[in-house]
């Protein structure tokens, strides 16, 4: 199946407005078992989205179109897709009791511009809204189905999951999803990554081995298709393949056919014994939440001391959904009088060493720790740039303190950043990265 997105708007075309809306719509494709071919952004332009609409009618089988379903001038996605089709637009009687329904409710009024959203191409069927007021749509030209929804996020989701969704999986009789593998890697290049996983094509020539790199981790996916790898009255996989001496005894489900699932873990098996303890997560969890994973799996809590890192620690931490029910406190004592009056710690420490060194981290972590009632705290003290600190320490500079119910240090580490974004955010997952070790009972290899 050939599947095709069409992302229509000027605020798309200038950088205003990030596409959100079209890897959200690659995601829950791909989770059905289809892989997006091409993604097409067009701006404003009537002739140019029905140009456009015309030819992916001729290549695709399906095809998501978002944005340009509004109340102005701008929104001419109803129109170009009528022009593209052959049809004239009418006003779609369900959509328009549906959105009187959604203004009634607010006490608004309906007026002649949002008429203009339910008038749509005559033969096209409606998409009700249950979040919003702009109706979506769906028609066939040529080979494909097209699926028009609004632009705003929440609207577009909504509608996928609830109206688009129900009738891809009916229209194309869809049964079979893609078995996906994801595994979080932290403390390695790229390059480092694929050279150590270099004969994984050879091992397991079933499965897609994907990178993708998001700055300080790298997530590893394993993507197996079944529609792709086995057809049917096929074997799943040669028996003579050297994949067997992979596959435990146990897993083997008959002599010409393995298990696709026991297939996939064995993959991810094979990846993580390359990879060591760098991978972080075995299920594509991000740093911060295999750390807040571990904390509510032993029953424990957390408070954090920031200098260097500004906070950032923190905001991560609580991006995790649940996290209040591990995280304590967060001080960020960017000045040295902050790390005396709030974390306790001594004006001699301060002084003889300064506020880049591994005691002052240990101090800042115990003081956070006695502060908050908190089993484990975490501190950053560093230098992360553009200009240098004392001569003795260069840019990239951190020292992370630990303290925890049994054990309490602190380490110094070096980056080799020149940029202070990147160094802020290589310093907060390795203070993360500590932690995750020590609750994982994890060597920490510095």
């Amino acid at each position: 199946m050939i599947a095709e997105i069409l992302s229509t708007g000027d605020e798309v075309m200038l950088g205003d407005l990030i596409d959100t809306n079209s890897a959200y719509l690659c995601d829950r494709l791909k989770q059905l078992g289809i892989v997006v071919s091409q993604i097409t952004a067009r701006g404003d332009d009537i002739a140019a989205v029905k140009e456009t609409i015309l030819q992916i009618s001729r290549r695709a089988d399906i095809c998501m179109v978002t944005g340009g379903l509004g109340p102005t001038s701008d929104d001419i996605t109803a129109q170009a897709c009528a022009s593209a089709a052959g049809q004239p637009l009418k006003l779609h009687p369900e959509a328009y009791e549906t959105m009187k329904t959604y203004f009634d409710r607010r006490g608004f009024v309906l007026t002649p511009e949002n008429e203009k959203q339910a008038i749509l191409p005559a033969d096209a069927d409606v998409l009700m809204n249950t979040c919003g007021t702009a109706p979506g749509f769906c028609f066939a030209l040529n080979q494909c189905q097209f699926f028009c929804m609004p632009g705003v996020p929440s609207e577009m989701r909504q509608m996928m999951e609830t109206r688009v969704v129900p009738r891809i999986t009916k229209a194309f009789n869809l049964t079979v999803n893609l078995l996906i593998r994801r595994l979080t890697v932290f403390g390695l290049p790229e390059s480092q990554v694929g050279a150590l996983l270099k004969e994984f094509d050879a091992l397991f020539p079933h499965i897609r081995l994907g990178f993708r790199a998001s700055f300080p981790t790298i997530e590893v996916k394993l993507v197996f298709d079944p529609t792709g790898c086995c057809p049917e009255n096929q074997k799943f996989f040669d028996s003579s393949n050297q994949l067997d001496s992979f596959i435990p005894d146990e897993k083997k489900l008959a002599a010409e056919k393995y298990d696709p699932r026991a297939y996939v873990e064995k993959a991810g098996h094979w990846v993580v014994r390359q990879l060591g303890s760098k991978v972080v997560s075995l299920t594509g969890l991000s740093l911060e939440a295999e750390v807040g994973r571990l904390l509510k799996q032993r029953g424990q809590t957390l408070a954090v001391a920031e200098s260097c890192t500004g906070g950032l620690i923190s905001h991560l931490i609580t991006e995790v959904p649940g996290s209040s029910g591990y995280f304590l406190l967060s001080a960020v004592t960017y000045a040295n009088a902050a790390k005396i009056k709030v974390l306790g710690v001594a004006p001699e420490t301060l002084a003889s060493r300064g506020a880049v060194h591994e005691n002052t981290a240990l101090e800042m972590a115990r003081g956070a720790r006695q502060v908050s009632g908190a089993d484990w705290a975490i501190s950053t003290t560093g230098i992360a740039g553009p200009g240098g600190g004392p001569t003795q320490k260069k840019v990239g500079t951190v020292c992370i303190g630990l303290a925890g119910p049994e054990k309490a240090d602190a380490r110094q580490y070096q980056f080799t950043f020149a940029d202070r974004g990147k160094n802020k955010k290589i310093f907060a997952a390795m203070a993360l990265e500590v932690l995750r070790r020590q609750l994982g009972g994890v060597r920490d290899e510095g």
